[in-house]
């Protein structure tokens, strides 16, 4: 399909995009996203700016310690990009239906949320399946930068999938179980204290952003479809992994999908 610049510009202003997790890679997502001409963002954090944030991140400065995430970001972003409409949500979802409700009416989500929101994140899976919403996700691990997977409902691997794969392949299964256990247990953002590099925050962002819009875009590669794209930072080197469906995974084989339309009522 021929690309047109200015076609994809304006579909890009008709797109509504969520962002879960307004950390420094979200924060930063929201703004790239913003200044490529998305028309709609809505952003979900319930945390507050602390040091480390500013640290890893140019979206916070020192005087936003203390401030909501969320406000801080919407506030960056009406300065900047005024022409894009953002509504946040500071509230964590307790459950499946309230994630829905968050997420409804979207064109493309983007998880941001730390790992150690590891529940919210399964919730997130079930509900932008069932509402049929095309989502990916981005995290900073250290060195390393991990895109994906690029999630297409019923088409691709699911969240939930990826991660059973993950338990599968390691080299001690029992011990992976007992970690994403206890990142399901977690629910709280440890960003902060992970020994990440502050390079890769702002790269984290801008890839995530450009998978989404090149989604939006309905002419352009998404690169990590139904994969995960591991770029090492000290090295530079890429990689990518493809994340195949899990036979009867109880998320994505036994979830009913709506289109976006009647999940939207």
């Amino acid at each position: 399909m021929e690309m047109n610049a200015e076609e994809i510009q304006a579909r890009l202003k008709r797109a509504t995009v969520t962002i879960m997790g307004l950390n420094g890679l979200g924060a930063g997502a929201a703004q790239a996203l913003a200044a490529a001409g998305i028309g709609a963002l809505r952003c979900f954090d319930s945390d507050r700016v602390t040091a480390a944030d500013v640290y890893l991140s140019p979206s916070f400065t020192n005087a936003d310690i203390g401030e909501s995430r969320a406000t801080v970001t919407a506030k960056n972003i009406a300065a900047s990009n005024p022409e894009t409409s953002i509504a946040t949500h500071t509230q964590t979802p307790e459950n499946d239906d309230q994630v829905l409700n968050l997420i409804n009416g979207s064109d493309f989500v983007l998880n941001c949320l730390d790992l150690g929101q590891s529940s919210l994140i399964y919730k997130l899976n079930r509900a932008c399946l069932k509402a049929n919403i095309r989502w990916s996700s981005a995290a900073a691990m250290g060195p390393e930068i991990v895109i994906g997977p690029t999630v297409i409902p019923f088409e691709t691997s699911c969240y939930l999938c990826y991660k059973m794969r993950t338990v599968a392949s390691a080299g001690n299964p029992e011990e992976e179980f007992s970690f994403e256990t206890f990142l399901d247990r977690r629910k709280r953002d440890d960003g902060g204290r992970r020994e990440n590099l502050v390079f890769g925050i702002g790269a984290a962002a801008n890839l995530a952003s450009l998978e989404a819009m090149k989604d939006l875009s309905e002419t352009l590669t998404v690169s990590a479809r139904g994969k995960i794209i591991v770029l090492d930072l000290l090295t530079l080197e890429s990689s990518k992994h493809v994340v195949l469906r899990k036979p009867w995974c109880p998320a994505c084989f036994q979830t009913e999908p709506t289109t976006k339309a009647a999940a939207a009522h």
